[in-house]
């Protein structure tokens, strides 16, 4: 459609020009009306006037429409262009609030305009002082500018120079004529003339910064040529010098740049010559230096092309020494050749093409251990190992080139360059450089595993998720059926039955969060010599009586902090694997003591920075875990008790690992097949506060509407296999105390918002709170839960998910502070408080409850949120 029109013009041009005949018309048409109703003969020429008015004045409206229409697509397509733009772009008025922009600018500017967030964040240098101004000036006069400007978003950055992003930013102006047709051309006003600012924004960081490296090592490399101890020289065809160094000058007695374009032969004698047309010459040439006798030089030549042409470029040695110098030149190179062959930290081995070997160094002979008996190289190594180099020594003869292959070993693995040469005067054909790669391969195993191993947790995360919000869902209903189904129905059972699995997998899902490190944990200080001596017993019953516990503690070991629950299942979990390691017969020995680690170094994708460790070394006398196998034993569901009944379900280890890492520690594992295996774990060591010895256990205390205290819950920690139990003079009160529905200062009954995308989950929910007496209004998306706040703001309390479409938890979260801050609110996630406190501004306070979740424990964290709530 934008291109219907015969002339070649701007749709937003051609629609000012079809309502300005728009205008004209109607005007002509309500003349014509107005004649044709004065002139009441109603002659036929005045009839027919009328209507061929009218028909044009409906011809120009629906052209205008059609020039309306292209006018609307080309803005929309300008628009998408924008918006589309690899680069920021941002179009404002001189007020300096943007008219239109992509979202690159939206993201970076957000409401600031383009010269006041320049100024904001602009370094304050000469180059960025400059360039403001320039900028300014642009704005000012109407001009257009492009420069470049260096901004640290940072200001309390420690390293500047790396922290500064560089910018290209350029300025255009904009001008949109709007004639005004009743102005004459001698008004004051007769054109209006509005101004934009057109600005594009490009981050060269990265160039600027390639162009800084480039710049340097030029920089480098011309000094170093220039300072060469030889001279140097680049002549074209014509033989004038193009190129010349410090040293090549001095010897003609003359300055680099008093070179520059003179003819060479201006420095030879007659009876010496460079040739030209040879691609590489080497010989003796005689120089004449200023006012000197001629020197014997000694030139090697080279040609090349350079932007098509043909160049050459020498390298001269002058002040040649004589014989006996140079032999003892020869002598002293000679001498340090072989002691950089002997003493070098690289094996190097010449051999034959059959293996003899003709010559090797002393490293070369400690990888391979040879001795002097050893006189072929291929002898020496496995059939597999001989395979190999045989293979790599026939291909490095026919390409004639250097071949990498990697060889193992009993002891070590081994990295060979195997070098072929060339000449028929020697018959030490190949040069083989040996490495030792034994610990780079480690380490290249070690960080493929630990990206693994975040993968995997990453996808842990994600099924934990799911899985908690079909527990939350079965069980919710759950409780719902075993209100209406009591102890003495033929139904109770059975639900008990379903509850109880529910449980269980509920404590599969707590494994899959350890592993991924977002489980909810409970860290309080505790002294490691206690905690086995707590944990001894169990772990006797876990043995059995053919298995030997010893417990070997250190002296002022400090304390850790973890969780307590999360710890024992650490312990167990491995105990019960040495158990089947040993099967049930061997000596379990678990040792502790501090450790100082003095490099920071990484395990998996955290950083381990320096300090006291408390390190806990569970050994057992085992079978020992195969080496093919060591780097996948913390794999989720990876097991080598195949079709074994009760063999588990193969996330013990994993869990360990997960709990571990998110405790600040790490872990290490030395196996050896057939006599045992160590898992040694390293937890940062901590001294206890006064406050934190003398009060370890926290109580809840509820309190009623005028601030007395109605009850306090005291909190104990249960086994691993339970969920936390809140007792009241030894009695079970978690899902007993009567938590009814209570009624809002103005006599109504608590309206709560409740935000769920699962629907199985809202609708438990919705129906345990009004079963309970509460007002609650559902929403599946936090969108839509924005919506209805703005509407209607009055709520009591906000029940989310985290993890929600589009905005999440936490961004409702932060926006129902800004609309109605005296709303309570109530977080729900599988995941830890710990997210979702990293999400929500610290000003925010929230309550958070753990999922899965059963009825019991939704409606009381309710009923305790609303009764706190001032």
């Amino acid at each position: 459609m934008l291109c219907n029109s015969k002339i070649n013009r701007r749709p937003d041009k051609a629609l000012q020009s079809a309502l300005l005949k728009l205008s004209l018309s109607l005007m002509l048409l309500a003349f014509s009306l107005m004649w044709f109703f004065i002139d009441t003969t109603h002659h036929f020429y005045s009839t027919i006037s009328t209507s061929l008015i009218t028909i044009y004045s409906l011809f120009v409206a629906v052209k205008t429409l059609t020039v309306g229409e292209a006018a609307i697509s080309y803005g929309g397509f300008a628009n998408e262009i924008i918006s589309n733009d690899s680069s920021i772009k941002r179009i404002e008025n001189p007020s300096g609030e943007s008219i239109i922009q992509n979202e690159k600018a939206k993201a970076l500017f957000k409401n600031s305009d383009i010269m006041s967030f320049l100024e904001k964040y602009a370094t304050t240098g000469t180059g960025n002082k400059n360039a403001l101004y320039r900028l300014q000036t642009a704005l000012n006069n109407l001009s257009s500018v492009k420069t470049t400007v260096a901004l640290l978003f940072n200001p309390n950055s420690k390293r500047i120079f790396r922290d500064l992003e560089y910018f290209e930013v350029s300025v255009h102006p904009i001008y949109l004529k709007k004639p005004k047709i009743f102005d004459g051309v001698y008004s004051v006003k007769h054109i209006k003339k509005e101004t934009y600012f057109y600005w594009e924004v490009k981050n060269i960081t990265v160039q600027k910064h390639m162009d800084d490296v480039f710049s340097q090592e030029f920089s480098s490399l011309h000094n170093f040529l220039d300072d060469l101890p030889v001279g140097l020289y680049t002549i074209d065809k014509d033989y004038n010098i193009c190129y010349a160094n410090n040293n090549f000058a001095q010897f003609l007695k003359t300055k680099p740049h008093h070179l520059i374009g003179q003819s060479i032969k201006d420095y030879i004698t007659v009876d010496s010559s460079i040739p030209l047309n040879k691609e590489s010459w080497f010989g003796p040439v005689r120089f004449i230096p200023s006012q000197n006798a001629p020197k014997e030089t000694y030139i090697f030549q080279t040609a090349y092309r350079e932007q098509e042409k043909n160049m050459l470029r020498g390298v001269i040695i002058h002040e040649l020494p004589t014989p006996d110098e140079l032999q003892q030149q020869i002598n002293k190179s000679m001498d340090k050749v072989y002691w950089i062959f002997n003493n070098s930290p690289i094996g190097m081995i010449f051999i034959s093409s059959d293996g003899n070997i003709t010559n090797l160094n002393a490293k070369a002979a400690e990888l391979f251990d040879l001795s002097e008996t050893n006189t072929n190289l291929l002898e020496t190594l496995t059939p597999e190992n001989q395979d190999i180099l045989k293979k790599s020594l026939e291909h490095s003869s026919s390409l004639a080139k250097e071949q990498s292959i990697e060889l193992k070993t009993e002891k070590r693995t081994l990295t060979l360059y195997v070098c072929h040469q060339n000449s028929e005067e020697t018959d030490q054909n190949f040069l083989i450089y040996a490495i030792d790669s034994t610990k780079q391969k480690d380490l290249e195993v070690q960080f493929s595993q630990a990206q693994k191993m975040q993968s995997l947790g990453q996808m842990a995360g994600g099924i934990a998720h799911d899985f908690n919000n079909l527990l939350t869902a079965l069980i919710g209903f759950t409780d719902l059926l075993l209100q209406r189904h009591g102890v003495g129905d033929p139904s109770f059972a059975d639900l008990i039955q379903i509850k109880n699995n529910a449980n269980r997998a509920t404590g599969l899902v707590r494994q899959l969060l350890a592993f991924s490190r977002k489980q909810p944990l409970i860290p309080k200080l505790i002294d490691v010599t206690e905690s086995f001596a707590d944990l001894s017993q169990m772990l006797k019953r876990i043995l059995g009586e053919k298995i030997k516990l010893i417990l070997r503690h250190g002296t002022d070991l400090g304390y850790i902090k973890v969780d307590a629950t999360q710890f024992s299942q650490v312990i167990i979990n491995l105990a019960v694997n040495a158990k089947d390691a040993m099967n049930g017969q061997g000596t379990l020995t678990i040792s502790t003591h501090n450790e100082y680690v003095a490099e920071k170094f990484l395990f998996g994708d955290d950083e381990i920075k320096p300090g006291e460790f408390i390190a806990i070394d569970v050994e057992d006398t085992g079978c020992g875990i195969p080496e093919e196998n060591l780097t996948k034993i913390f794999d989720p569901f990876f097991s080598t008790k195949k079709n074994i009944v009760g063999s588990g379900t193969g996330l013990g280890l994993a869990m360990v690992y997960g709990i571990v890492c998110q405790t600040g520690g790490f872990l290490k594992v030395k196996s050896t097949v057939g006599k045992g295996t160590t898992f040694s774990i390293y937890l940062p060591r901590f001294e206890p506060s006064e406050e934190e010895t003398t009060n370890p256990k926290v109580s809840n205390i509820v309190k009623g509407r005028t601030g007395q205290t109605i009850l306090k819950v005291q909190e104990q920690i249960a086994t691993p296999d339970s969920v936390n139990q809140k007792l009241i003079m030894g009695l079970n009160i978690s899902n007993t105390i009567d938590r009814s529905a209570l009624t809002s200062k103005d006599g109504r009954q608590p309206r709560i918002l409740f935000v769920e995308d699962e629907t199985s989950v809202r609708t438990f929910a919705v129906r345990a709170l009004k079963k309970k007496g509460y007002d609650v209004t559902d929403s599946d998306s936090a969108e839509n839960a924005l919506e209805i706040l703005q509407k209607d703001s009055d709520f009591d309390l906000l029940i989310t998910d985290m993890v929600l479409p589009g905005m999440s938890g936490a961004q409702l979260t932060n926006k129902l502070k800004e609309i109605n801050p005296s709303t309570a609110v109530i977080l729900a996630s599988g995941y830890s408080k710990e997210i979702a406190e990293q999400e929500i501004d610290n000003t925010h306070e929230f309550e958070f409850i753990t999922k899965p979740y059963s009825l019991g424990d939704l409606t009381a964290k309710v009923f305790d949120v609303l009764n706190i709530k001032p």
